[in-house]
């Protein structure tokens, strides 16, 4: 992260203020370094939600959707990117929650959401193997059974 001070001046009731107040920029020095040597992806947009009907409490679901790129991973040759759906029941984590990544080779993989915030991935490239959204800020499980939405910095896969 970069720090510096600016001089920031304002004009209130006639009269040019100064003052110095630091001002903190925070830059990407390099792309994220998913998953070890299984690889992931290394950037992501945001991972949205928004209610839907569907399985949950009060008869709700949450969708969810993000697009991963830079994809590096023996488990996805020749695939360099991906957009991520899934429906997960609001507010409840004793029912399964099912998505899909649609990837720009045109093939699929169907995934499995875990209790513990986990995906396997059981159908497709990466069958068999289990990743998670490295998100900008760290979330317990419920948070994915809320229709909030979180940055993705990668997606790392872990076995």
């Amino acid at each position: 992260m970069f720090a510096r001070s600016a001089l920031v001046s304002a004009v209130c009731c006639g009269a040019a203020l100064s003052l110095s107040l630091p001002l903190s920029l925070s830059l990407p020095l390099a792309a994220a370094d998913p998953g070890g040597a299984l690889g992931g992806c290394r950037h992501g947009g945001v991972l949205t939600g928004a209610l839907i009907p569907g399985t949950g409490s009060v008869g709700q679901s949450v969708h969810r959707e993000a697009d991963v790129w830079a994809c590096a991973s023996p488990l996805l040759p020749g695939i360099e990117s991906g957009h991520f759906t899934a429906e997960l029941p609001f507010n409840a984590l004793d029912s399964p929650s099912l998505g899909r990544f649609d990837w720009t080779d045109g093939s699929v993989s169907q995934v499995i959401g875990q209790p513990n915030g986990l995906w396997t991935i059981v159908d497709g490239p990466g069958n068999g193997h289990t990743f998670r959204f490295d998100l900008a800020h760290e979330m317990n499980v419920w948070w994915y059974h809320w229709n909030n939405s979180m940055p993705v910095e990668s997606v790392s896969f872990l076995a």
